[in-house]
């Protein structure tokens, strides 16, 4: 016998060891990736990424206090990690949704706030920015445009609806033109 082949004979044992099975494998594919750290939150996409304007604020929901908002310069970082999608006032990048305005009231004029989904091709969804844009929002289920009710009019004659059981990947704080 080689005096390589018990060598080798261990190395391919100890990787059989710890070779992920199939149901790891899956379930570490299915988690969203985290951007690193010299990585934007999300890709803007149609909506141009920003601050909220001087004195503004958007609604920032927490599942403790529903009508918590986030004043300039900070921002509303929400999660997925549960329905609620829980917010917190932040003035760092954030992992999965950036809130930047909830409504065109918080935008140029003009302008509308567009929830924009980020979609990776191979890992799905990878997270929202909500920002203000100069164009037209995308379509649903991924993009919205935001709105209040009673206030400025959704574009294309659209209907202004709770997020809540309408983009329920959105905070449940949120209004959408559906």
């Amino acid at each position: 016998m080689s005096s390589l082949t018990l060598p080798i004979a261990a190395l391919l044992a100890l990787g059989a060891c710890t070779a992920p099975t199939a149901e790891e494998d899956f379930a570490e594919r299915r988690k969203p990736r985290r951007p690193d750290a010299g990585m934007p939150a999300a890709d803007a996409g149609a909506a141009d990424a920003g601050s909220l304007g001087s004195g503004g604020s958007v609604s920032c929901y927490r599942q403790n206090n529903p009508s918590a908002t986030c004043s300039a310069p900070q921002v509303c970082c929400f999660t997925n990690y549960s329905a609620q999608h829980d917010g917190e006032c932040s003035s760092n990048t954030c992992a999965w949704g950036t809130i930047t305005c909830d409504g065109p009231e918080d935008c140029g004029s003009g302008q509308r706030c567009c929830s924009h989904a980020t979609v990776d091709p191979d890992e799905g969804l990878q997270g929202y920015m909500l920002a203000c844009s100069a164009s037209a929002c995308g379509e649903a289920p991924l993009d919205y445009e935001l709105c209040h009710p009673g206030g400025v009019p959704c574009s294309n004659g659209k209907t202004c609806v709770t997020a809540y059981g309408n983009a329920n990947d959105l905070p449940r704080s949120l209004y959408v033109c559906k």
